[in-house]
């Protein structure tokens, strides 16, 4: 397999799925409990709002601000921890702290566990990544992508038999993906090695019974 094109495309494809999740958040708008943050607000930030000029600080301060006075605030929990998660400030745990909040107050949302899969896989914690993915699909199991990222994590973490089961069911959930050989072909590579063994297994939810190693998480 061409290394730099599934890596271009995986990229790609992470950032078209991370948008959509961030389009709805970003700003807050009509519906949130806090509104279009922007509307209404002059071009310099003024204590308890934000602006397009407002720094990183005063962004997460209002935020914060927010959820002390209502601990239920989903919308501020949510555009806090897609604050810290973003790459330019690449406060990871934070951020996944925020998404962990959010589930209590609706838990097994499969898109805050898809964002916790990004925000390990972005901090290089395969593992964690491995085990947000799995929830996803225990709640989702036709979720392609989940699949898809499920396998990316494995193989990361040299799990290469929850890869191979992993991108399979990807492929059977999106038989048409333009990248269906490159997929396959890297699945064929990872057949071809030695399988990882450790002393617990599991299964890849939606997958046939087949038992495969995997790292336990606490």
């Amino acid at each position: 397999m061409d290394r730099k094109r599934i890596n271009r495309w995986t990229r790609w494809f992470a950032i078209i799925m991370a948008a959509a999740f961030a389009l709805g958040t970003v700003f807050l708008g009509v519906g949130s409990s806090t509104g279009n943050l922007f509307s209404g607000c002059s071009k310099s930030s003024t204590p308890g709002s934000l602006s397009s000029s407002s720094t990183f600080e005063e962004r997460a301060a209002f935020f914060e601000d927010q959820i002390k006075q209502n601990p239920q605030d989903k919308d501020s929990m949510l555009a806090l921890a897609n604050l810290y998660a973003d790459s330019s400030v690449g406060r990871y745990d934070d951020a996944i702290n925020y998404y962990n909040q959010y589930l209590v107050l609706s838990p097994k949302n499969p898109d805050i566990l898809t964002l916790i899969g990004k925000a390990s896989m972005d901090k290089g914690d395969a593992e964690g990544a491995i085990k947000a993915y799995t929830e996803v699909i225990q709640v989702a199991p036709t979720n392609a992508f989940a699949y898809f990222k499920l396998g990316e994590a494995a193989k990361n973490s040299g799990q290469n038999q929850v890869a191979i089961l992993a991108w399979t069911k990807y492929l059977e959930i999106n038989p048409n993906d333009p990248n269906a050989q490159l997929i396959k072909d890297e699945i064929a590579k990872l057949v071809a090695l030695p399988p990882v063994t450790t002393e617990q297994t599991t299964t890849v939810p939606g997958s046939p019974g087949t038992s495969i190693p995997l790292t336990p998480t606490p």
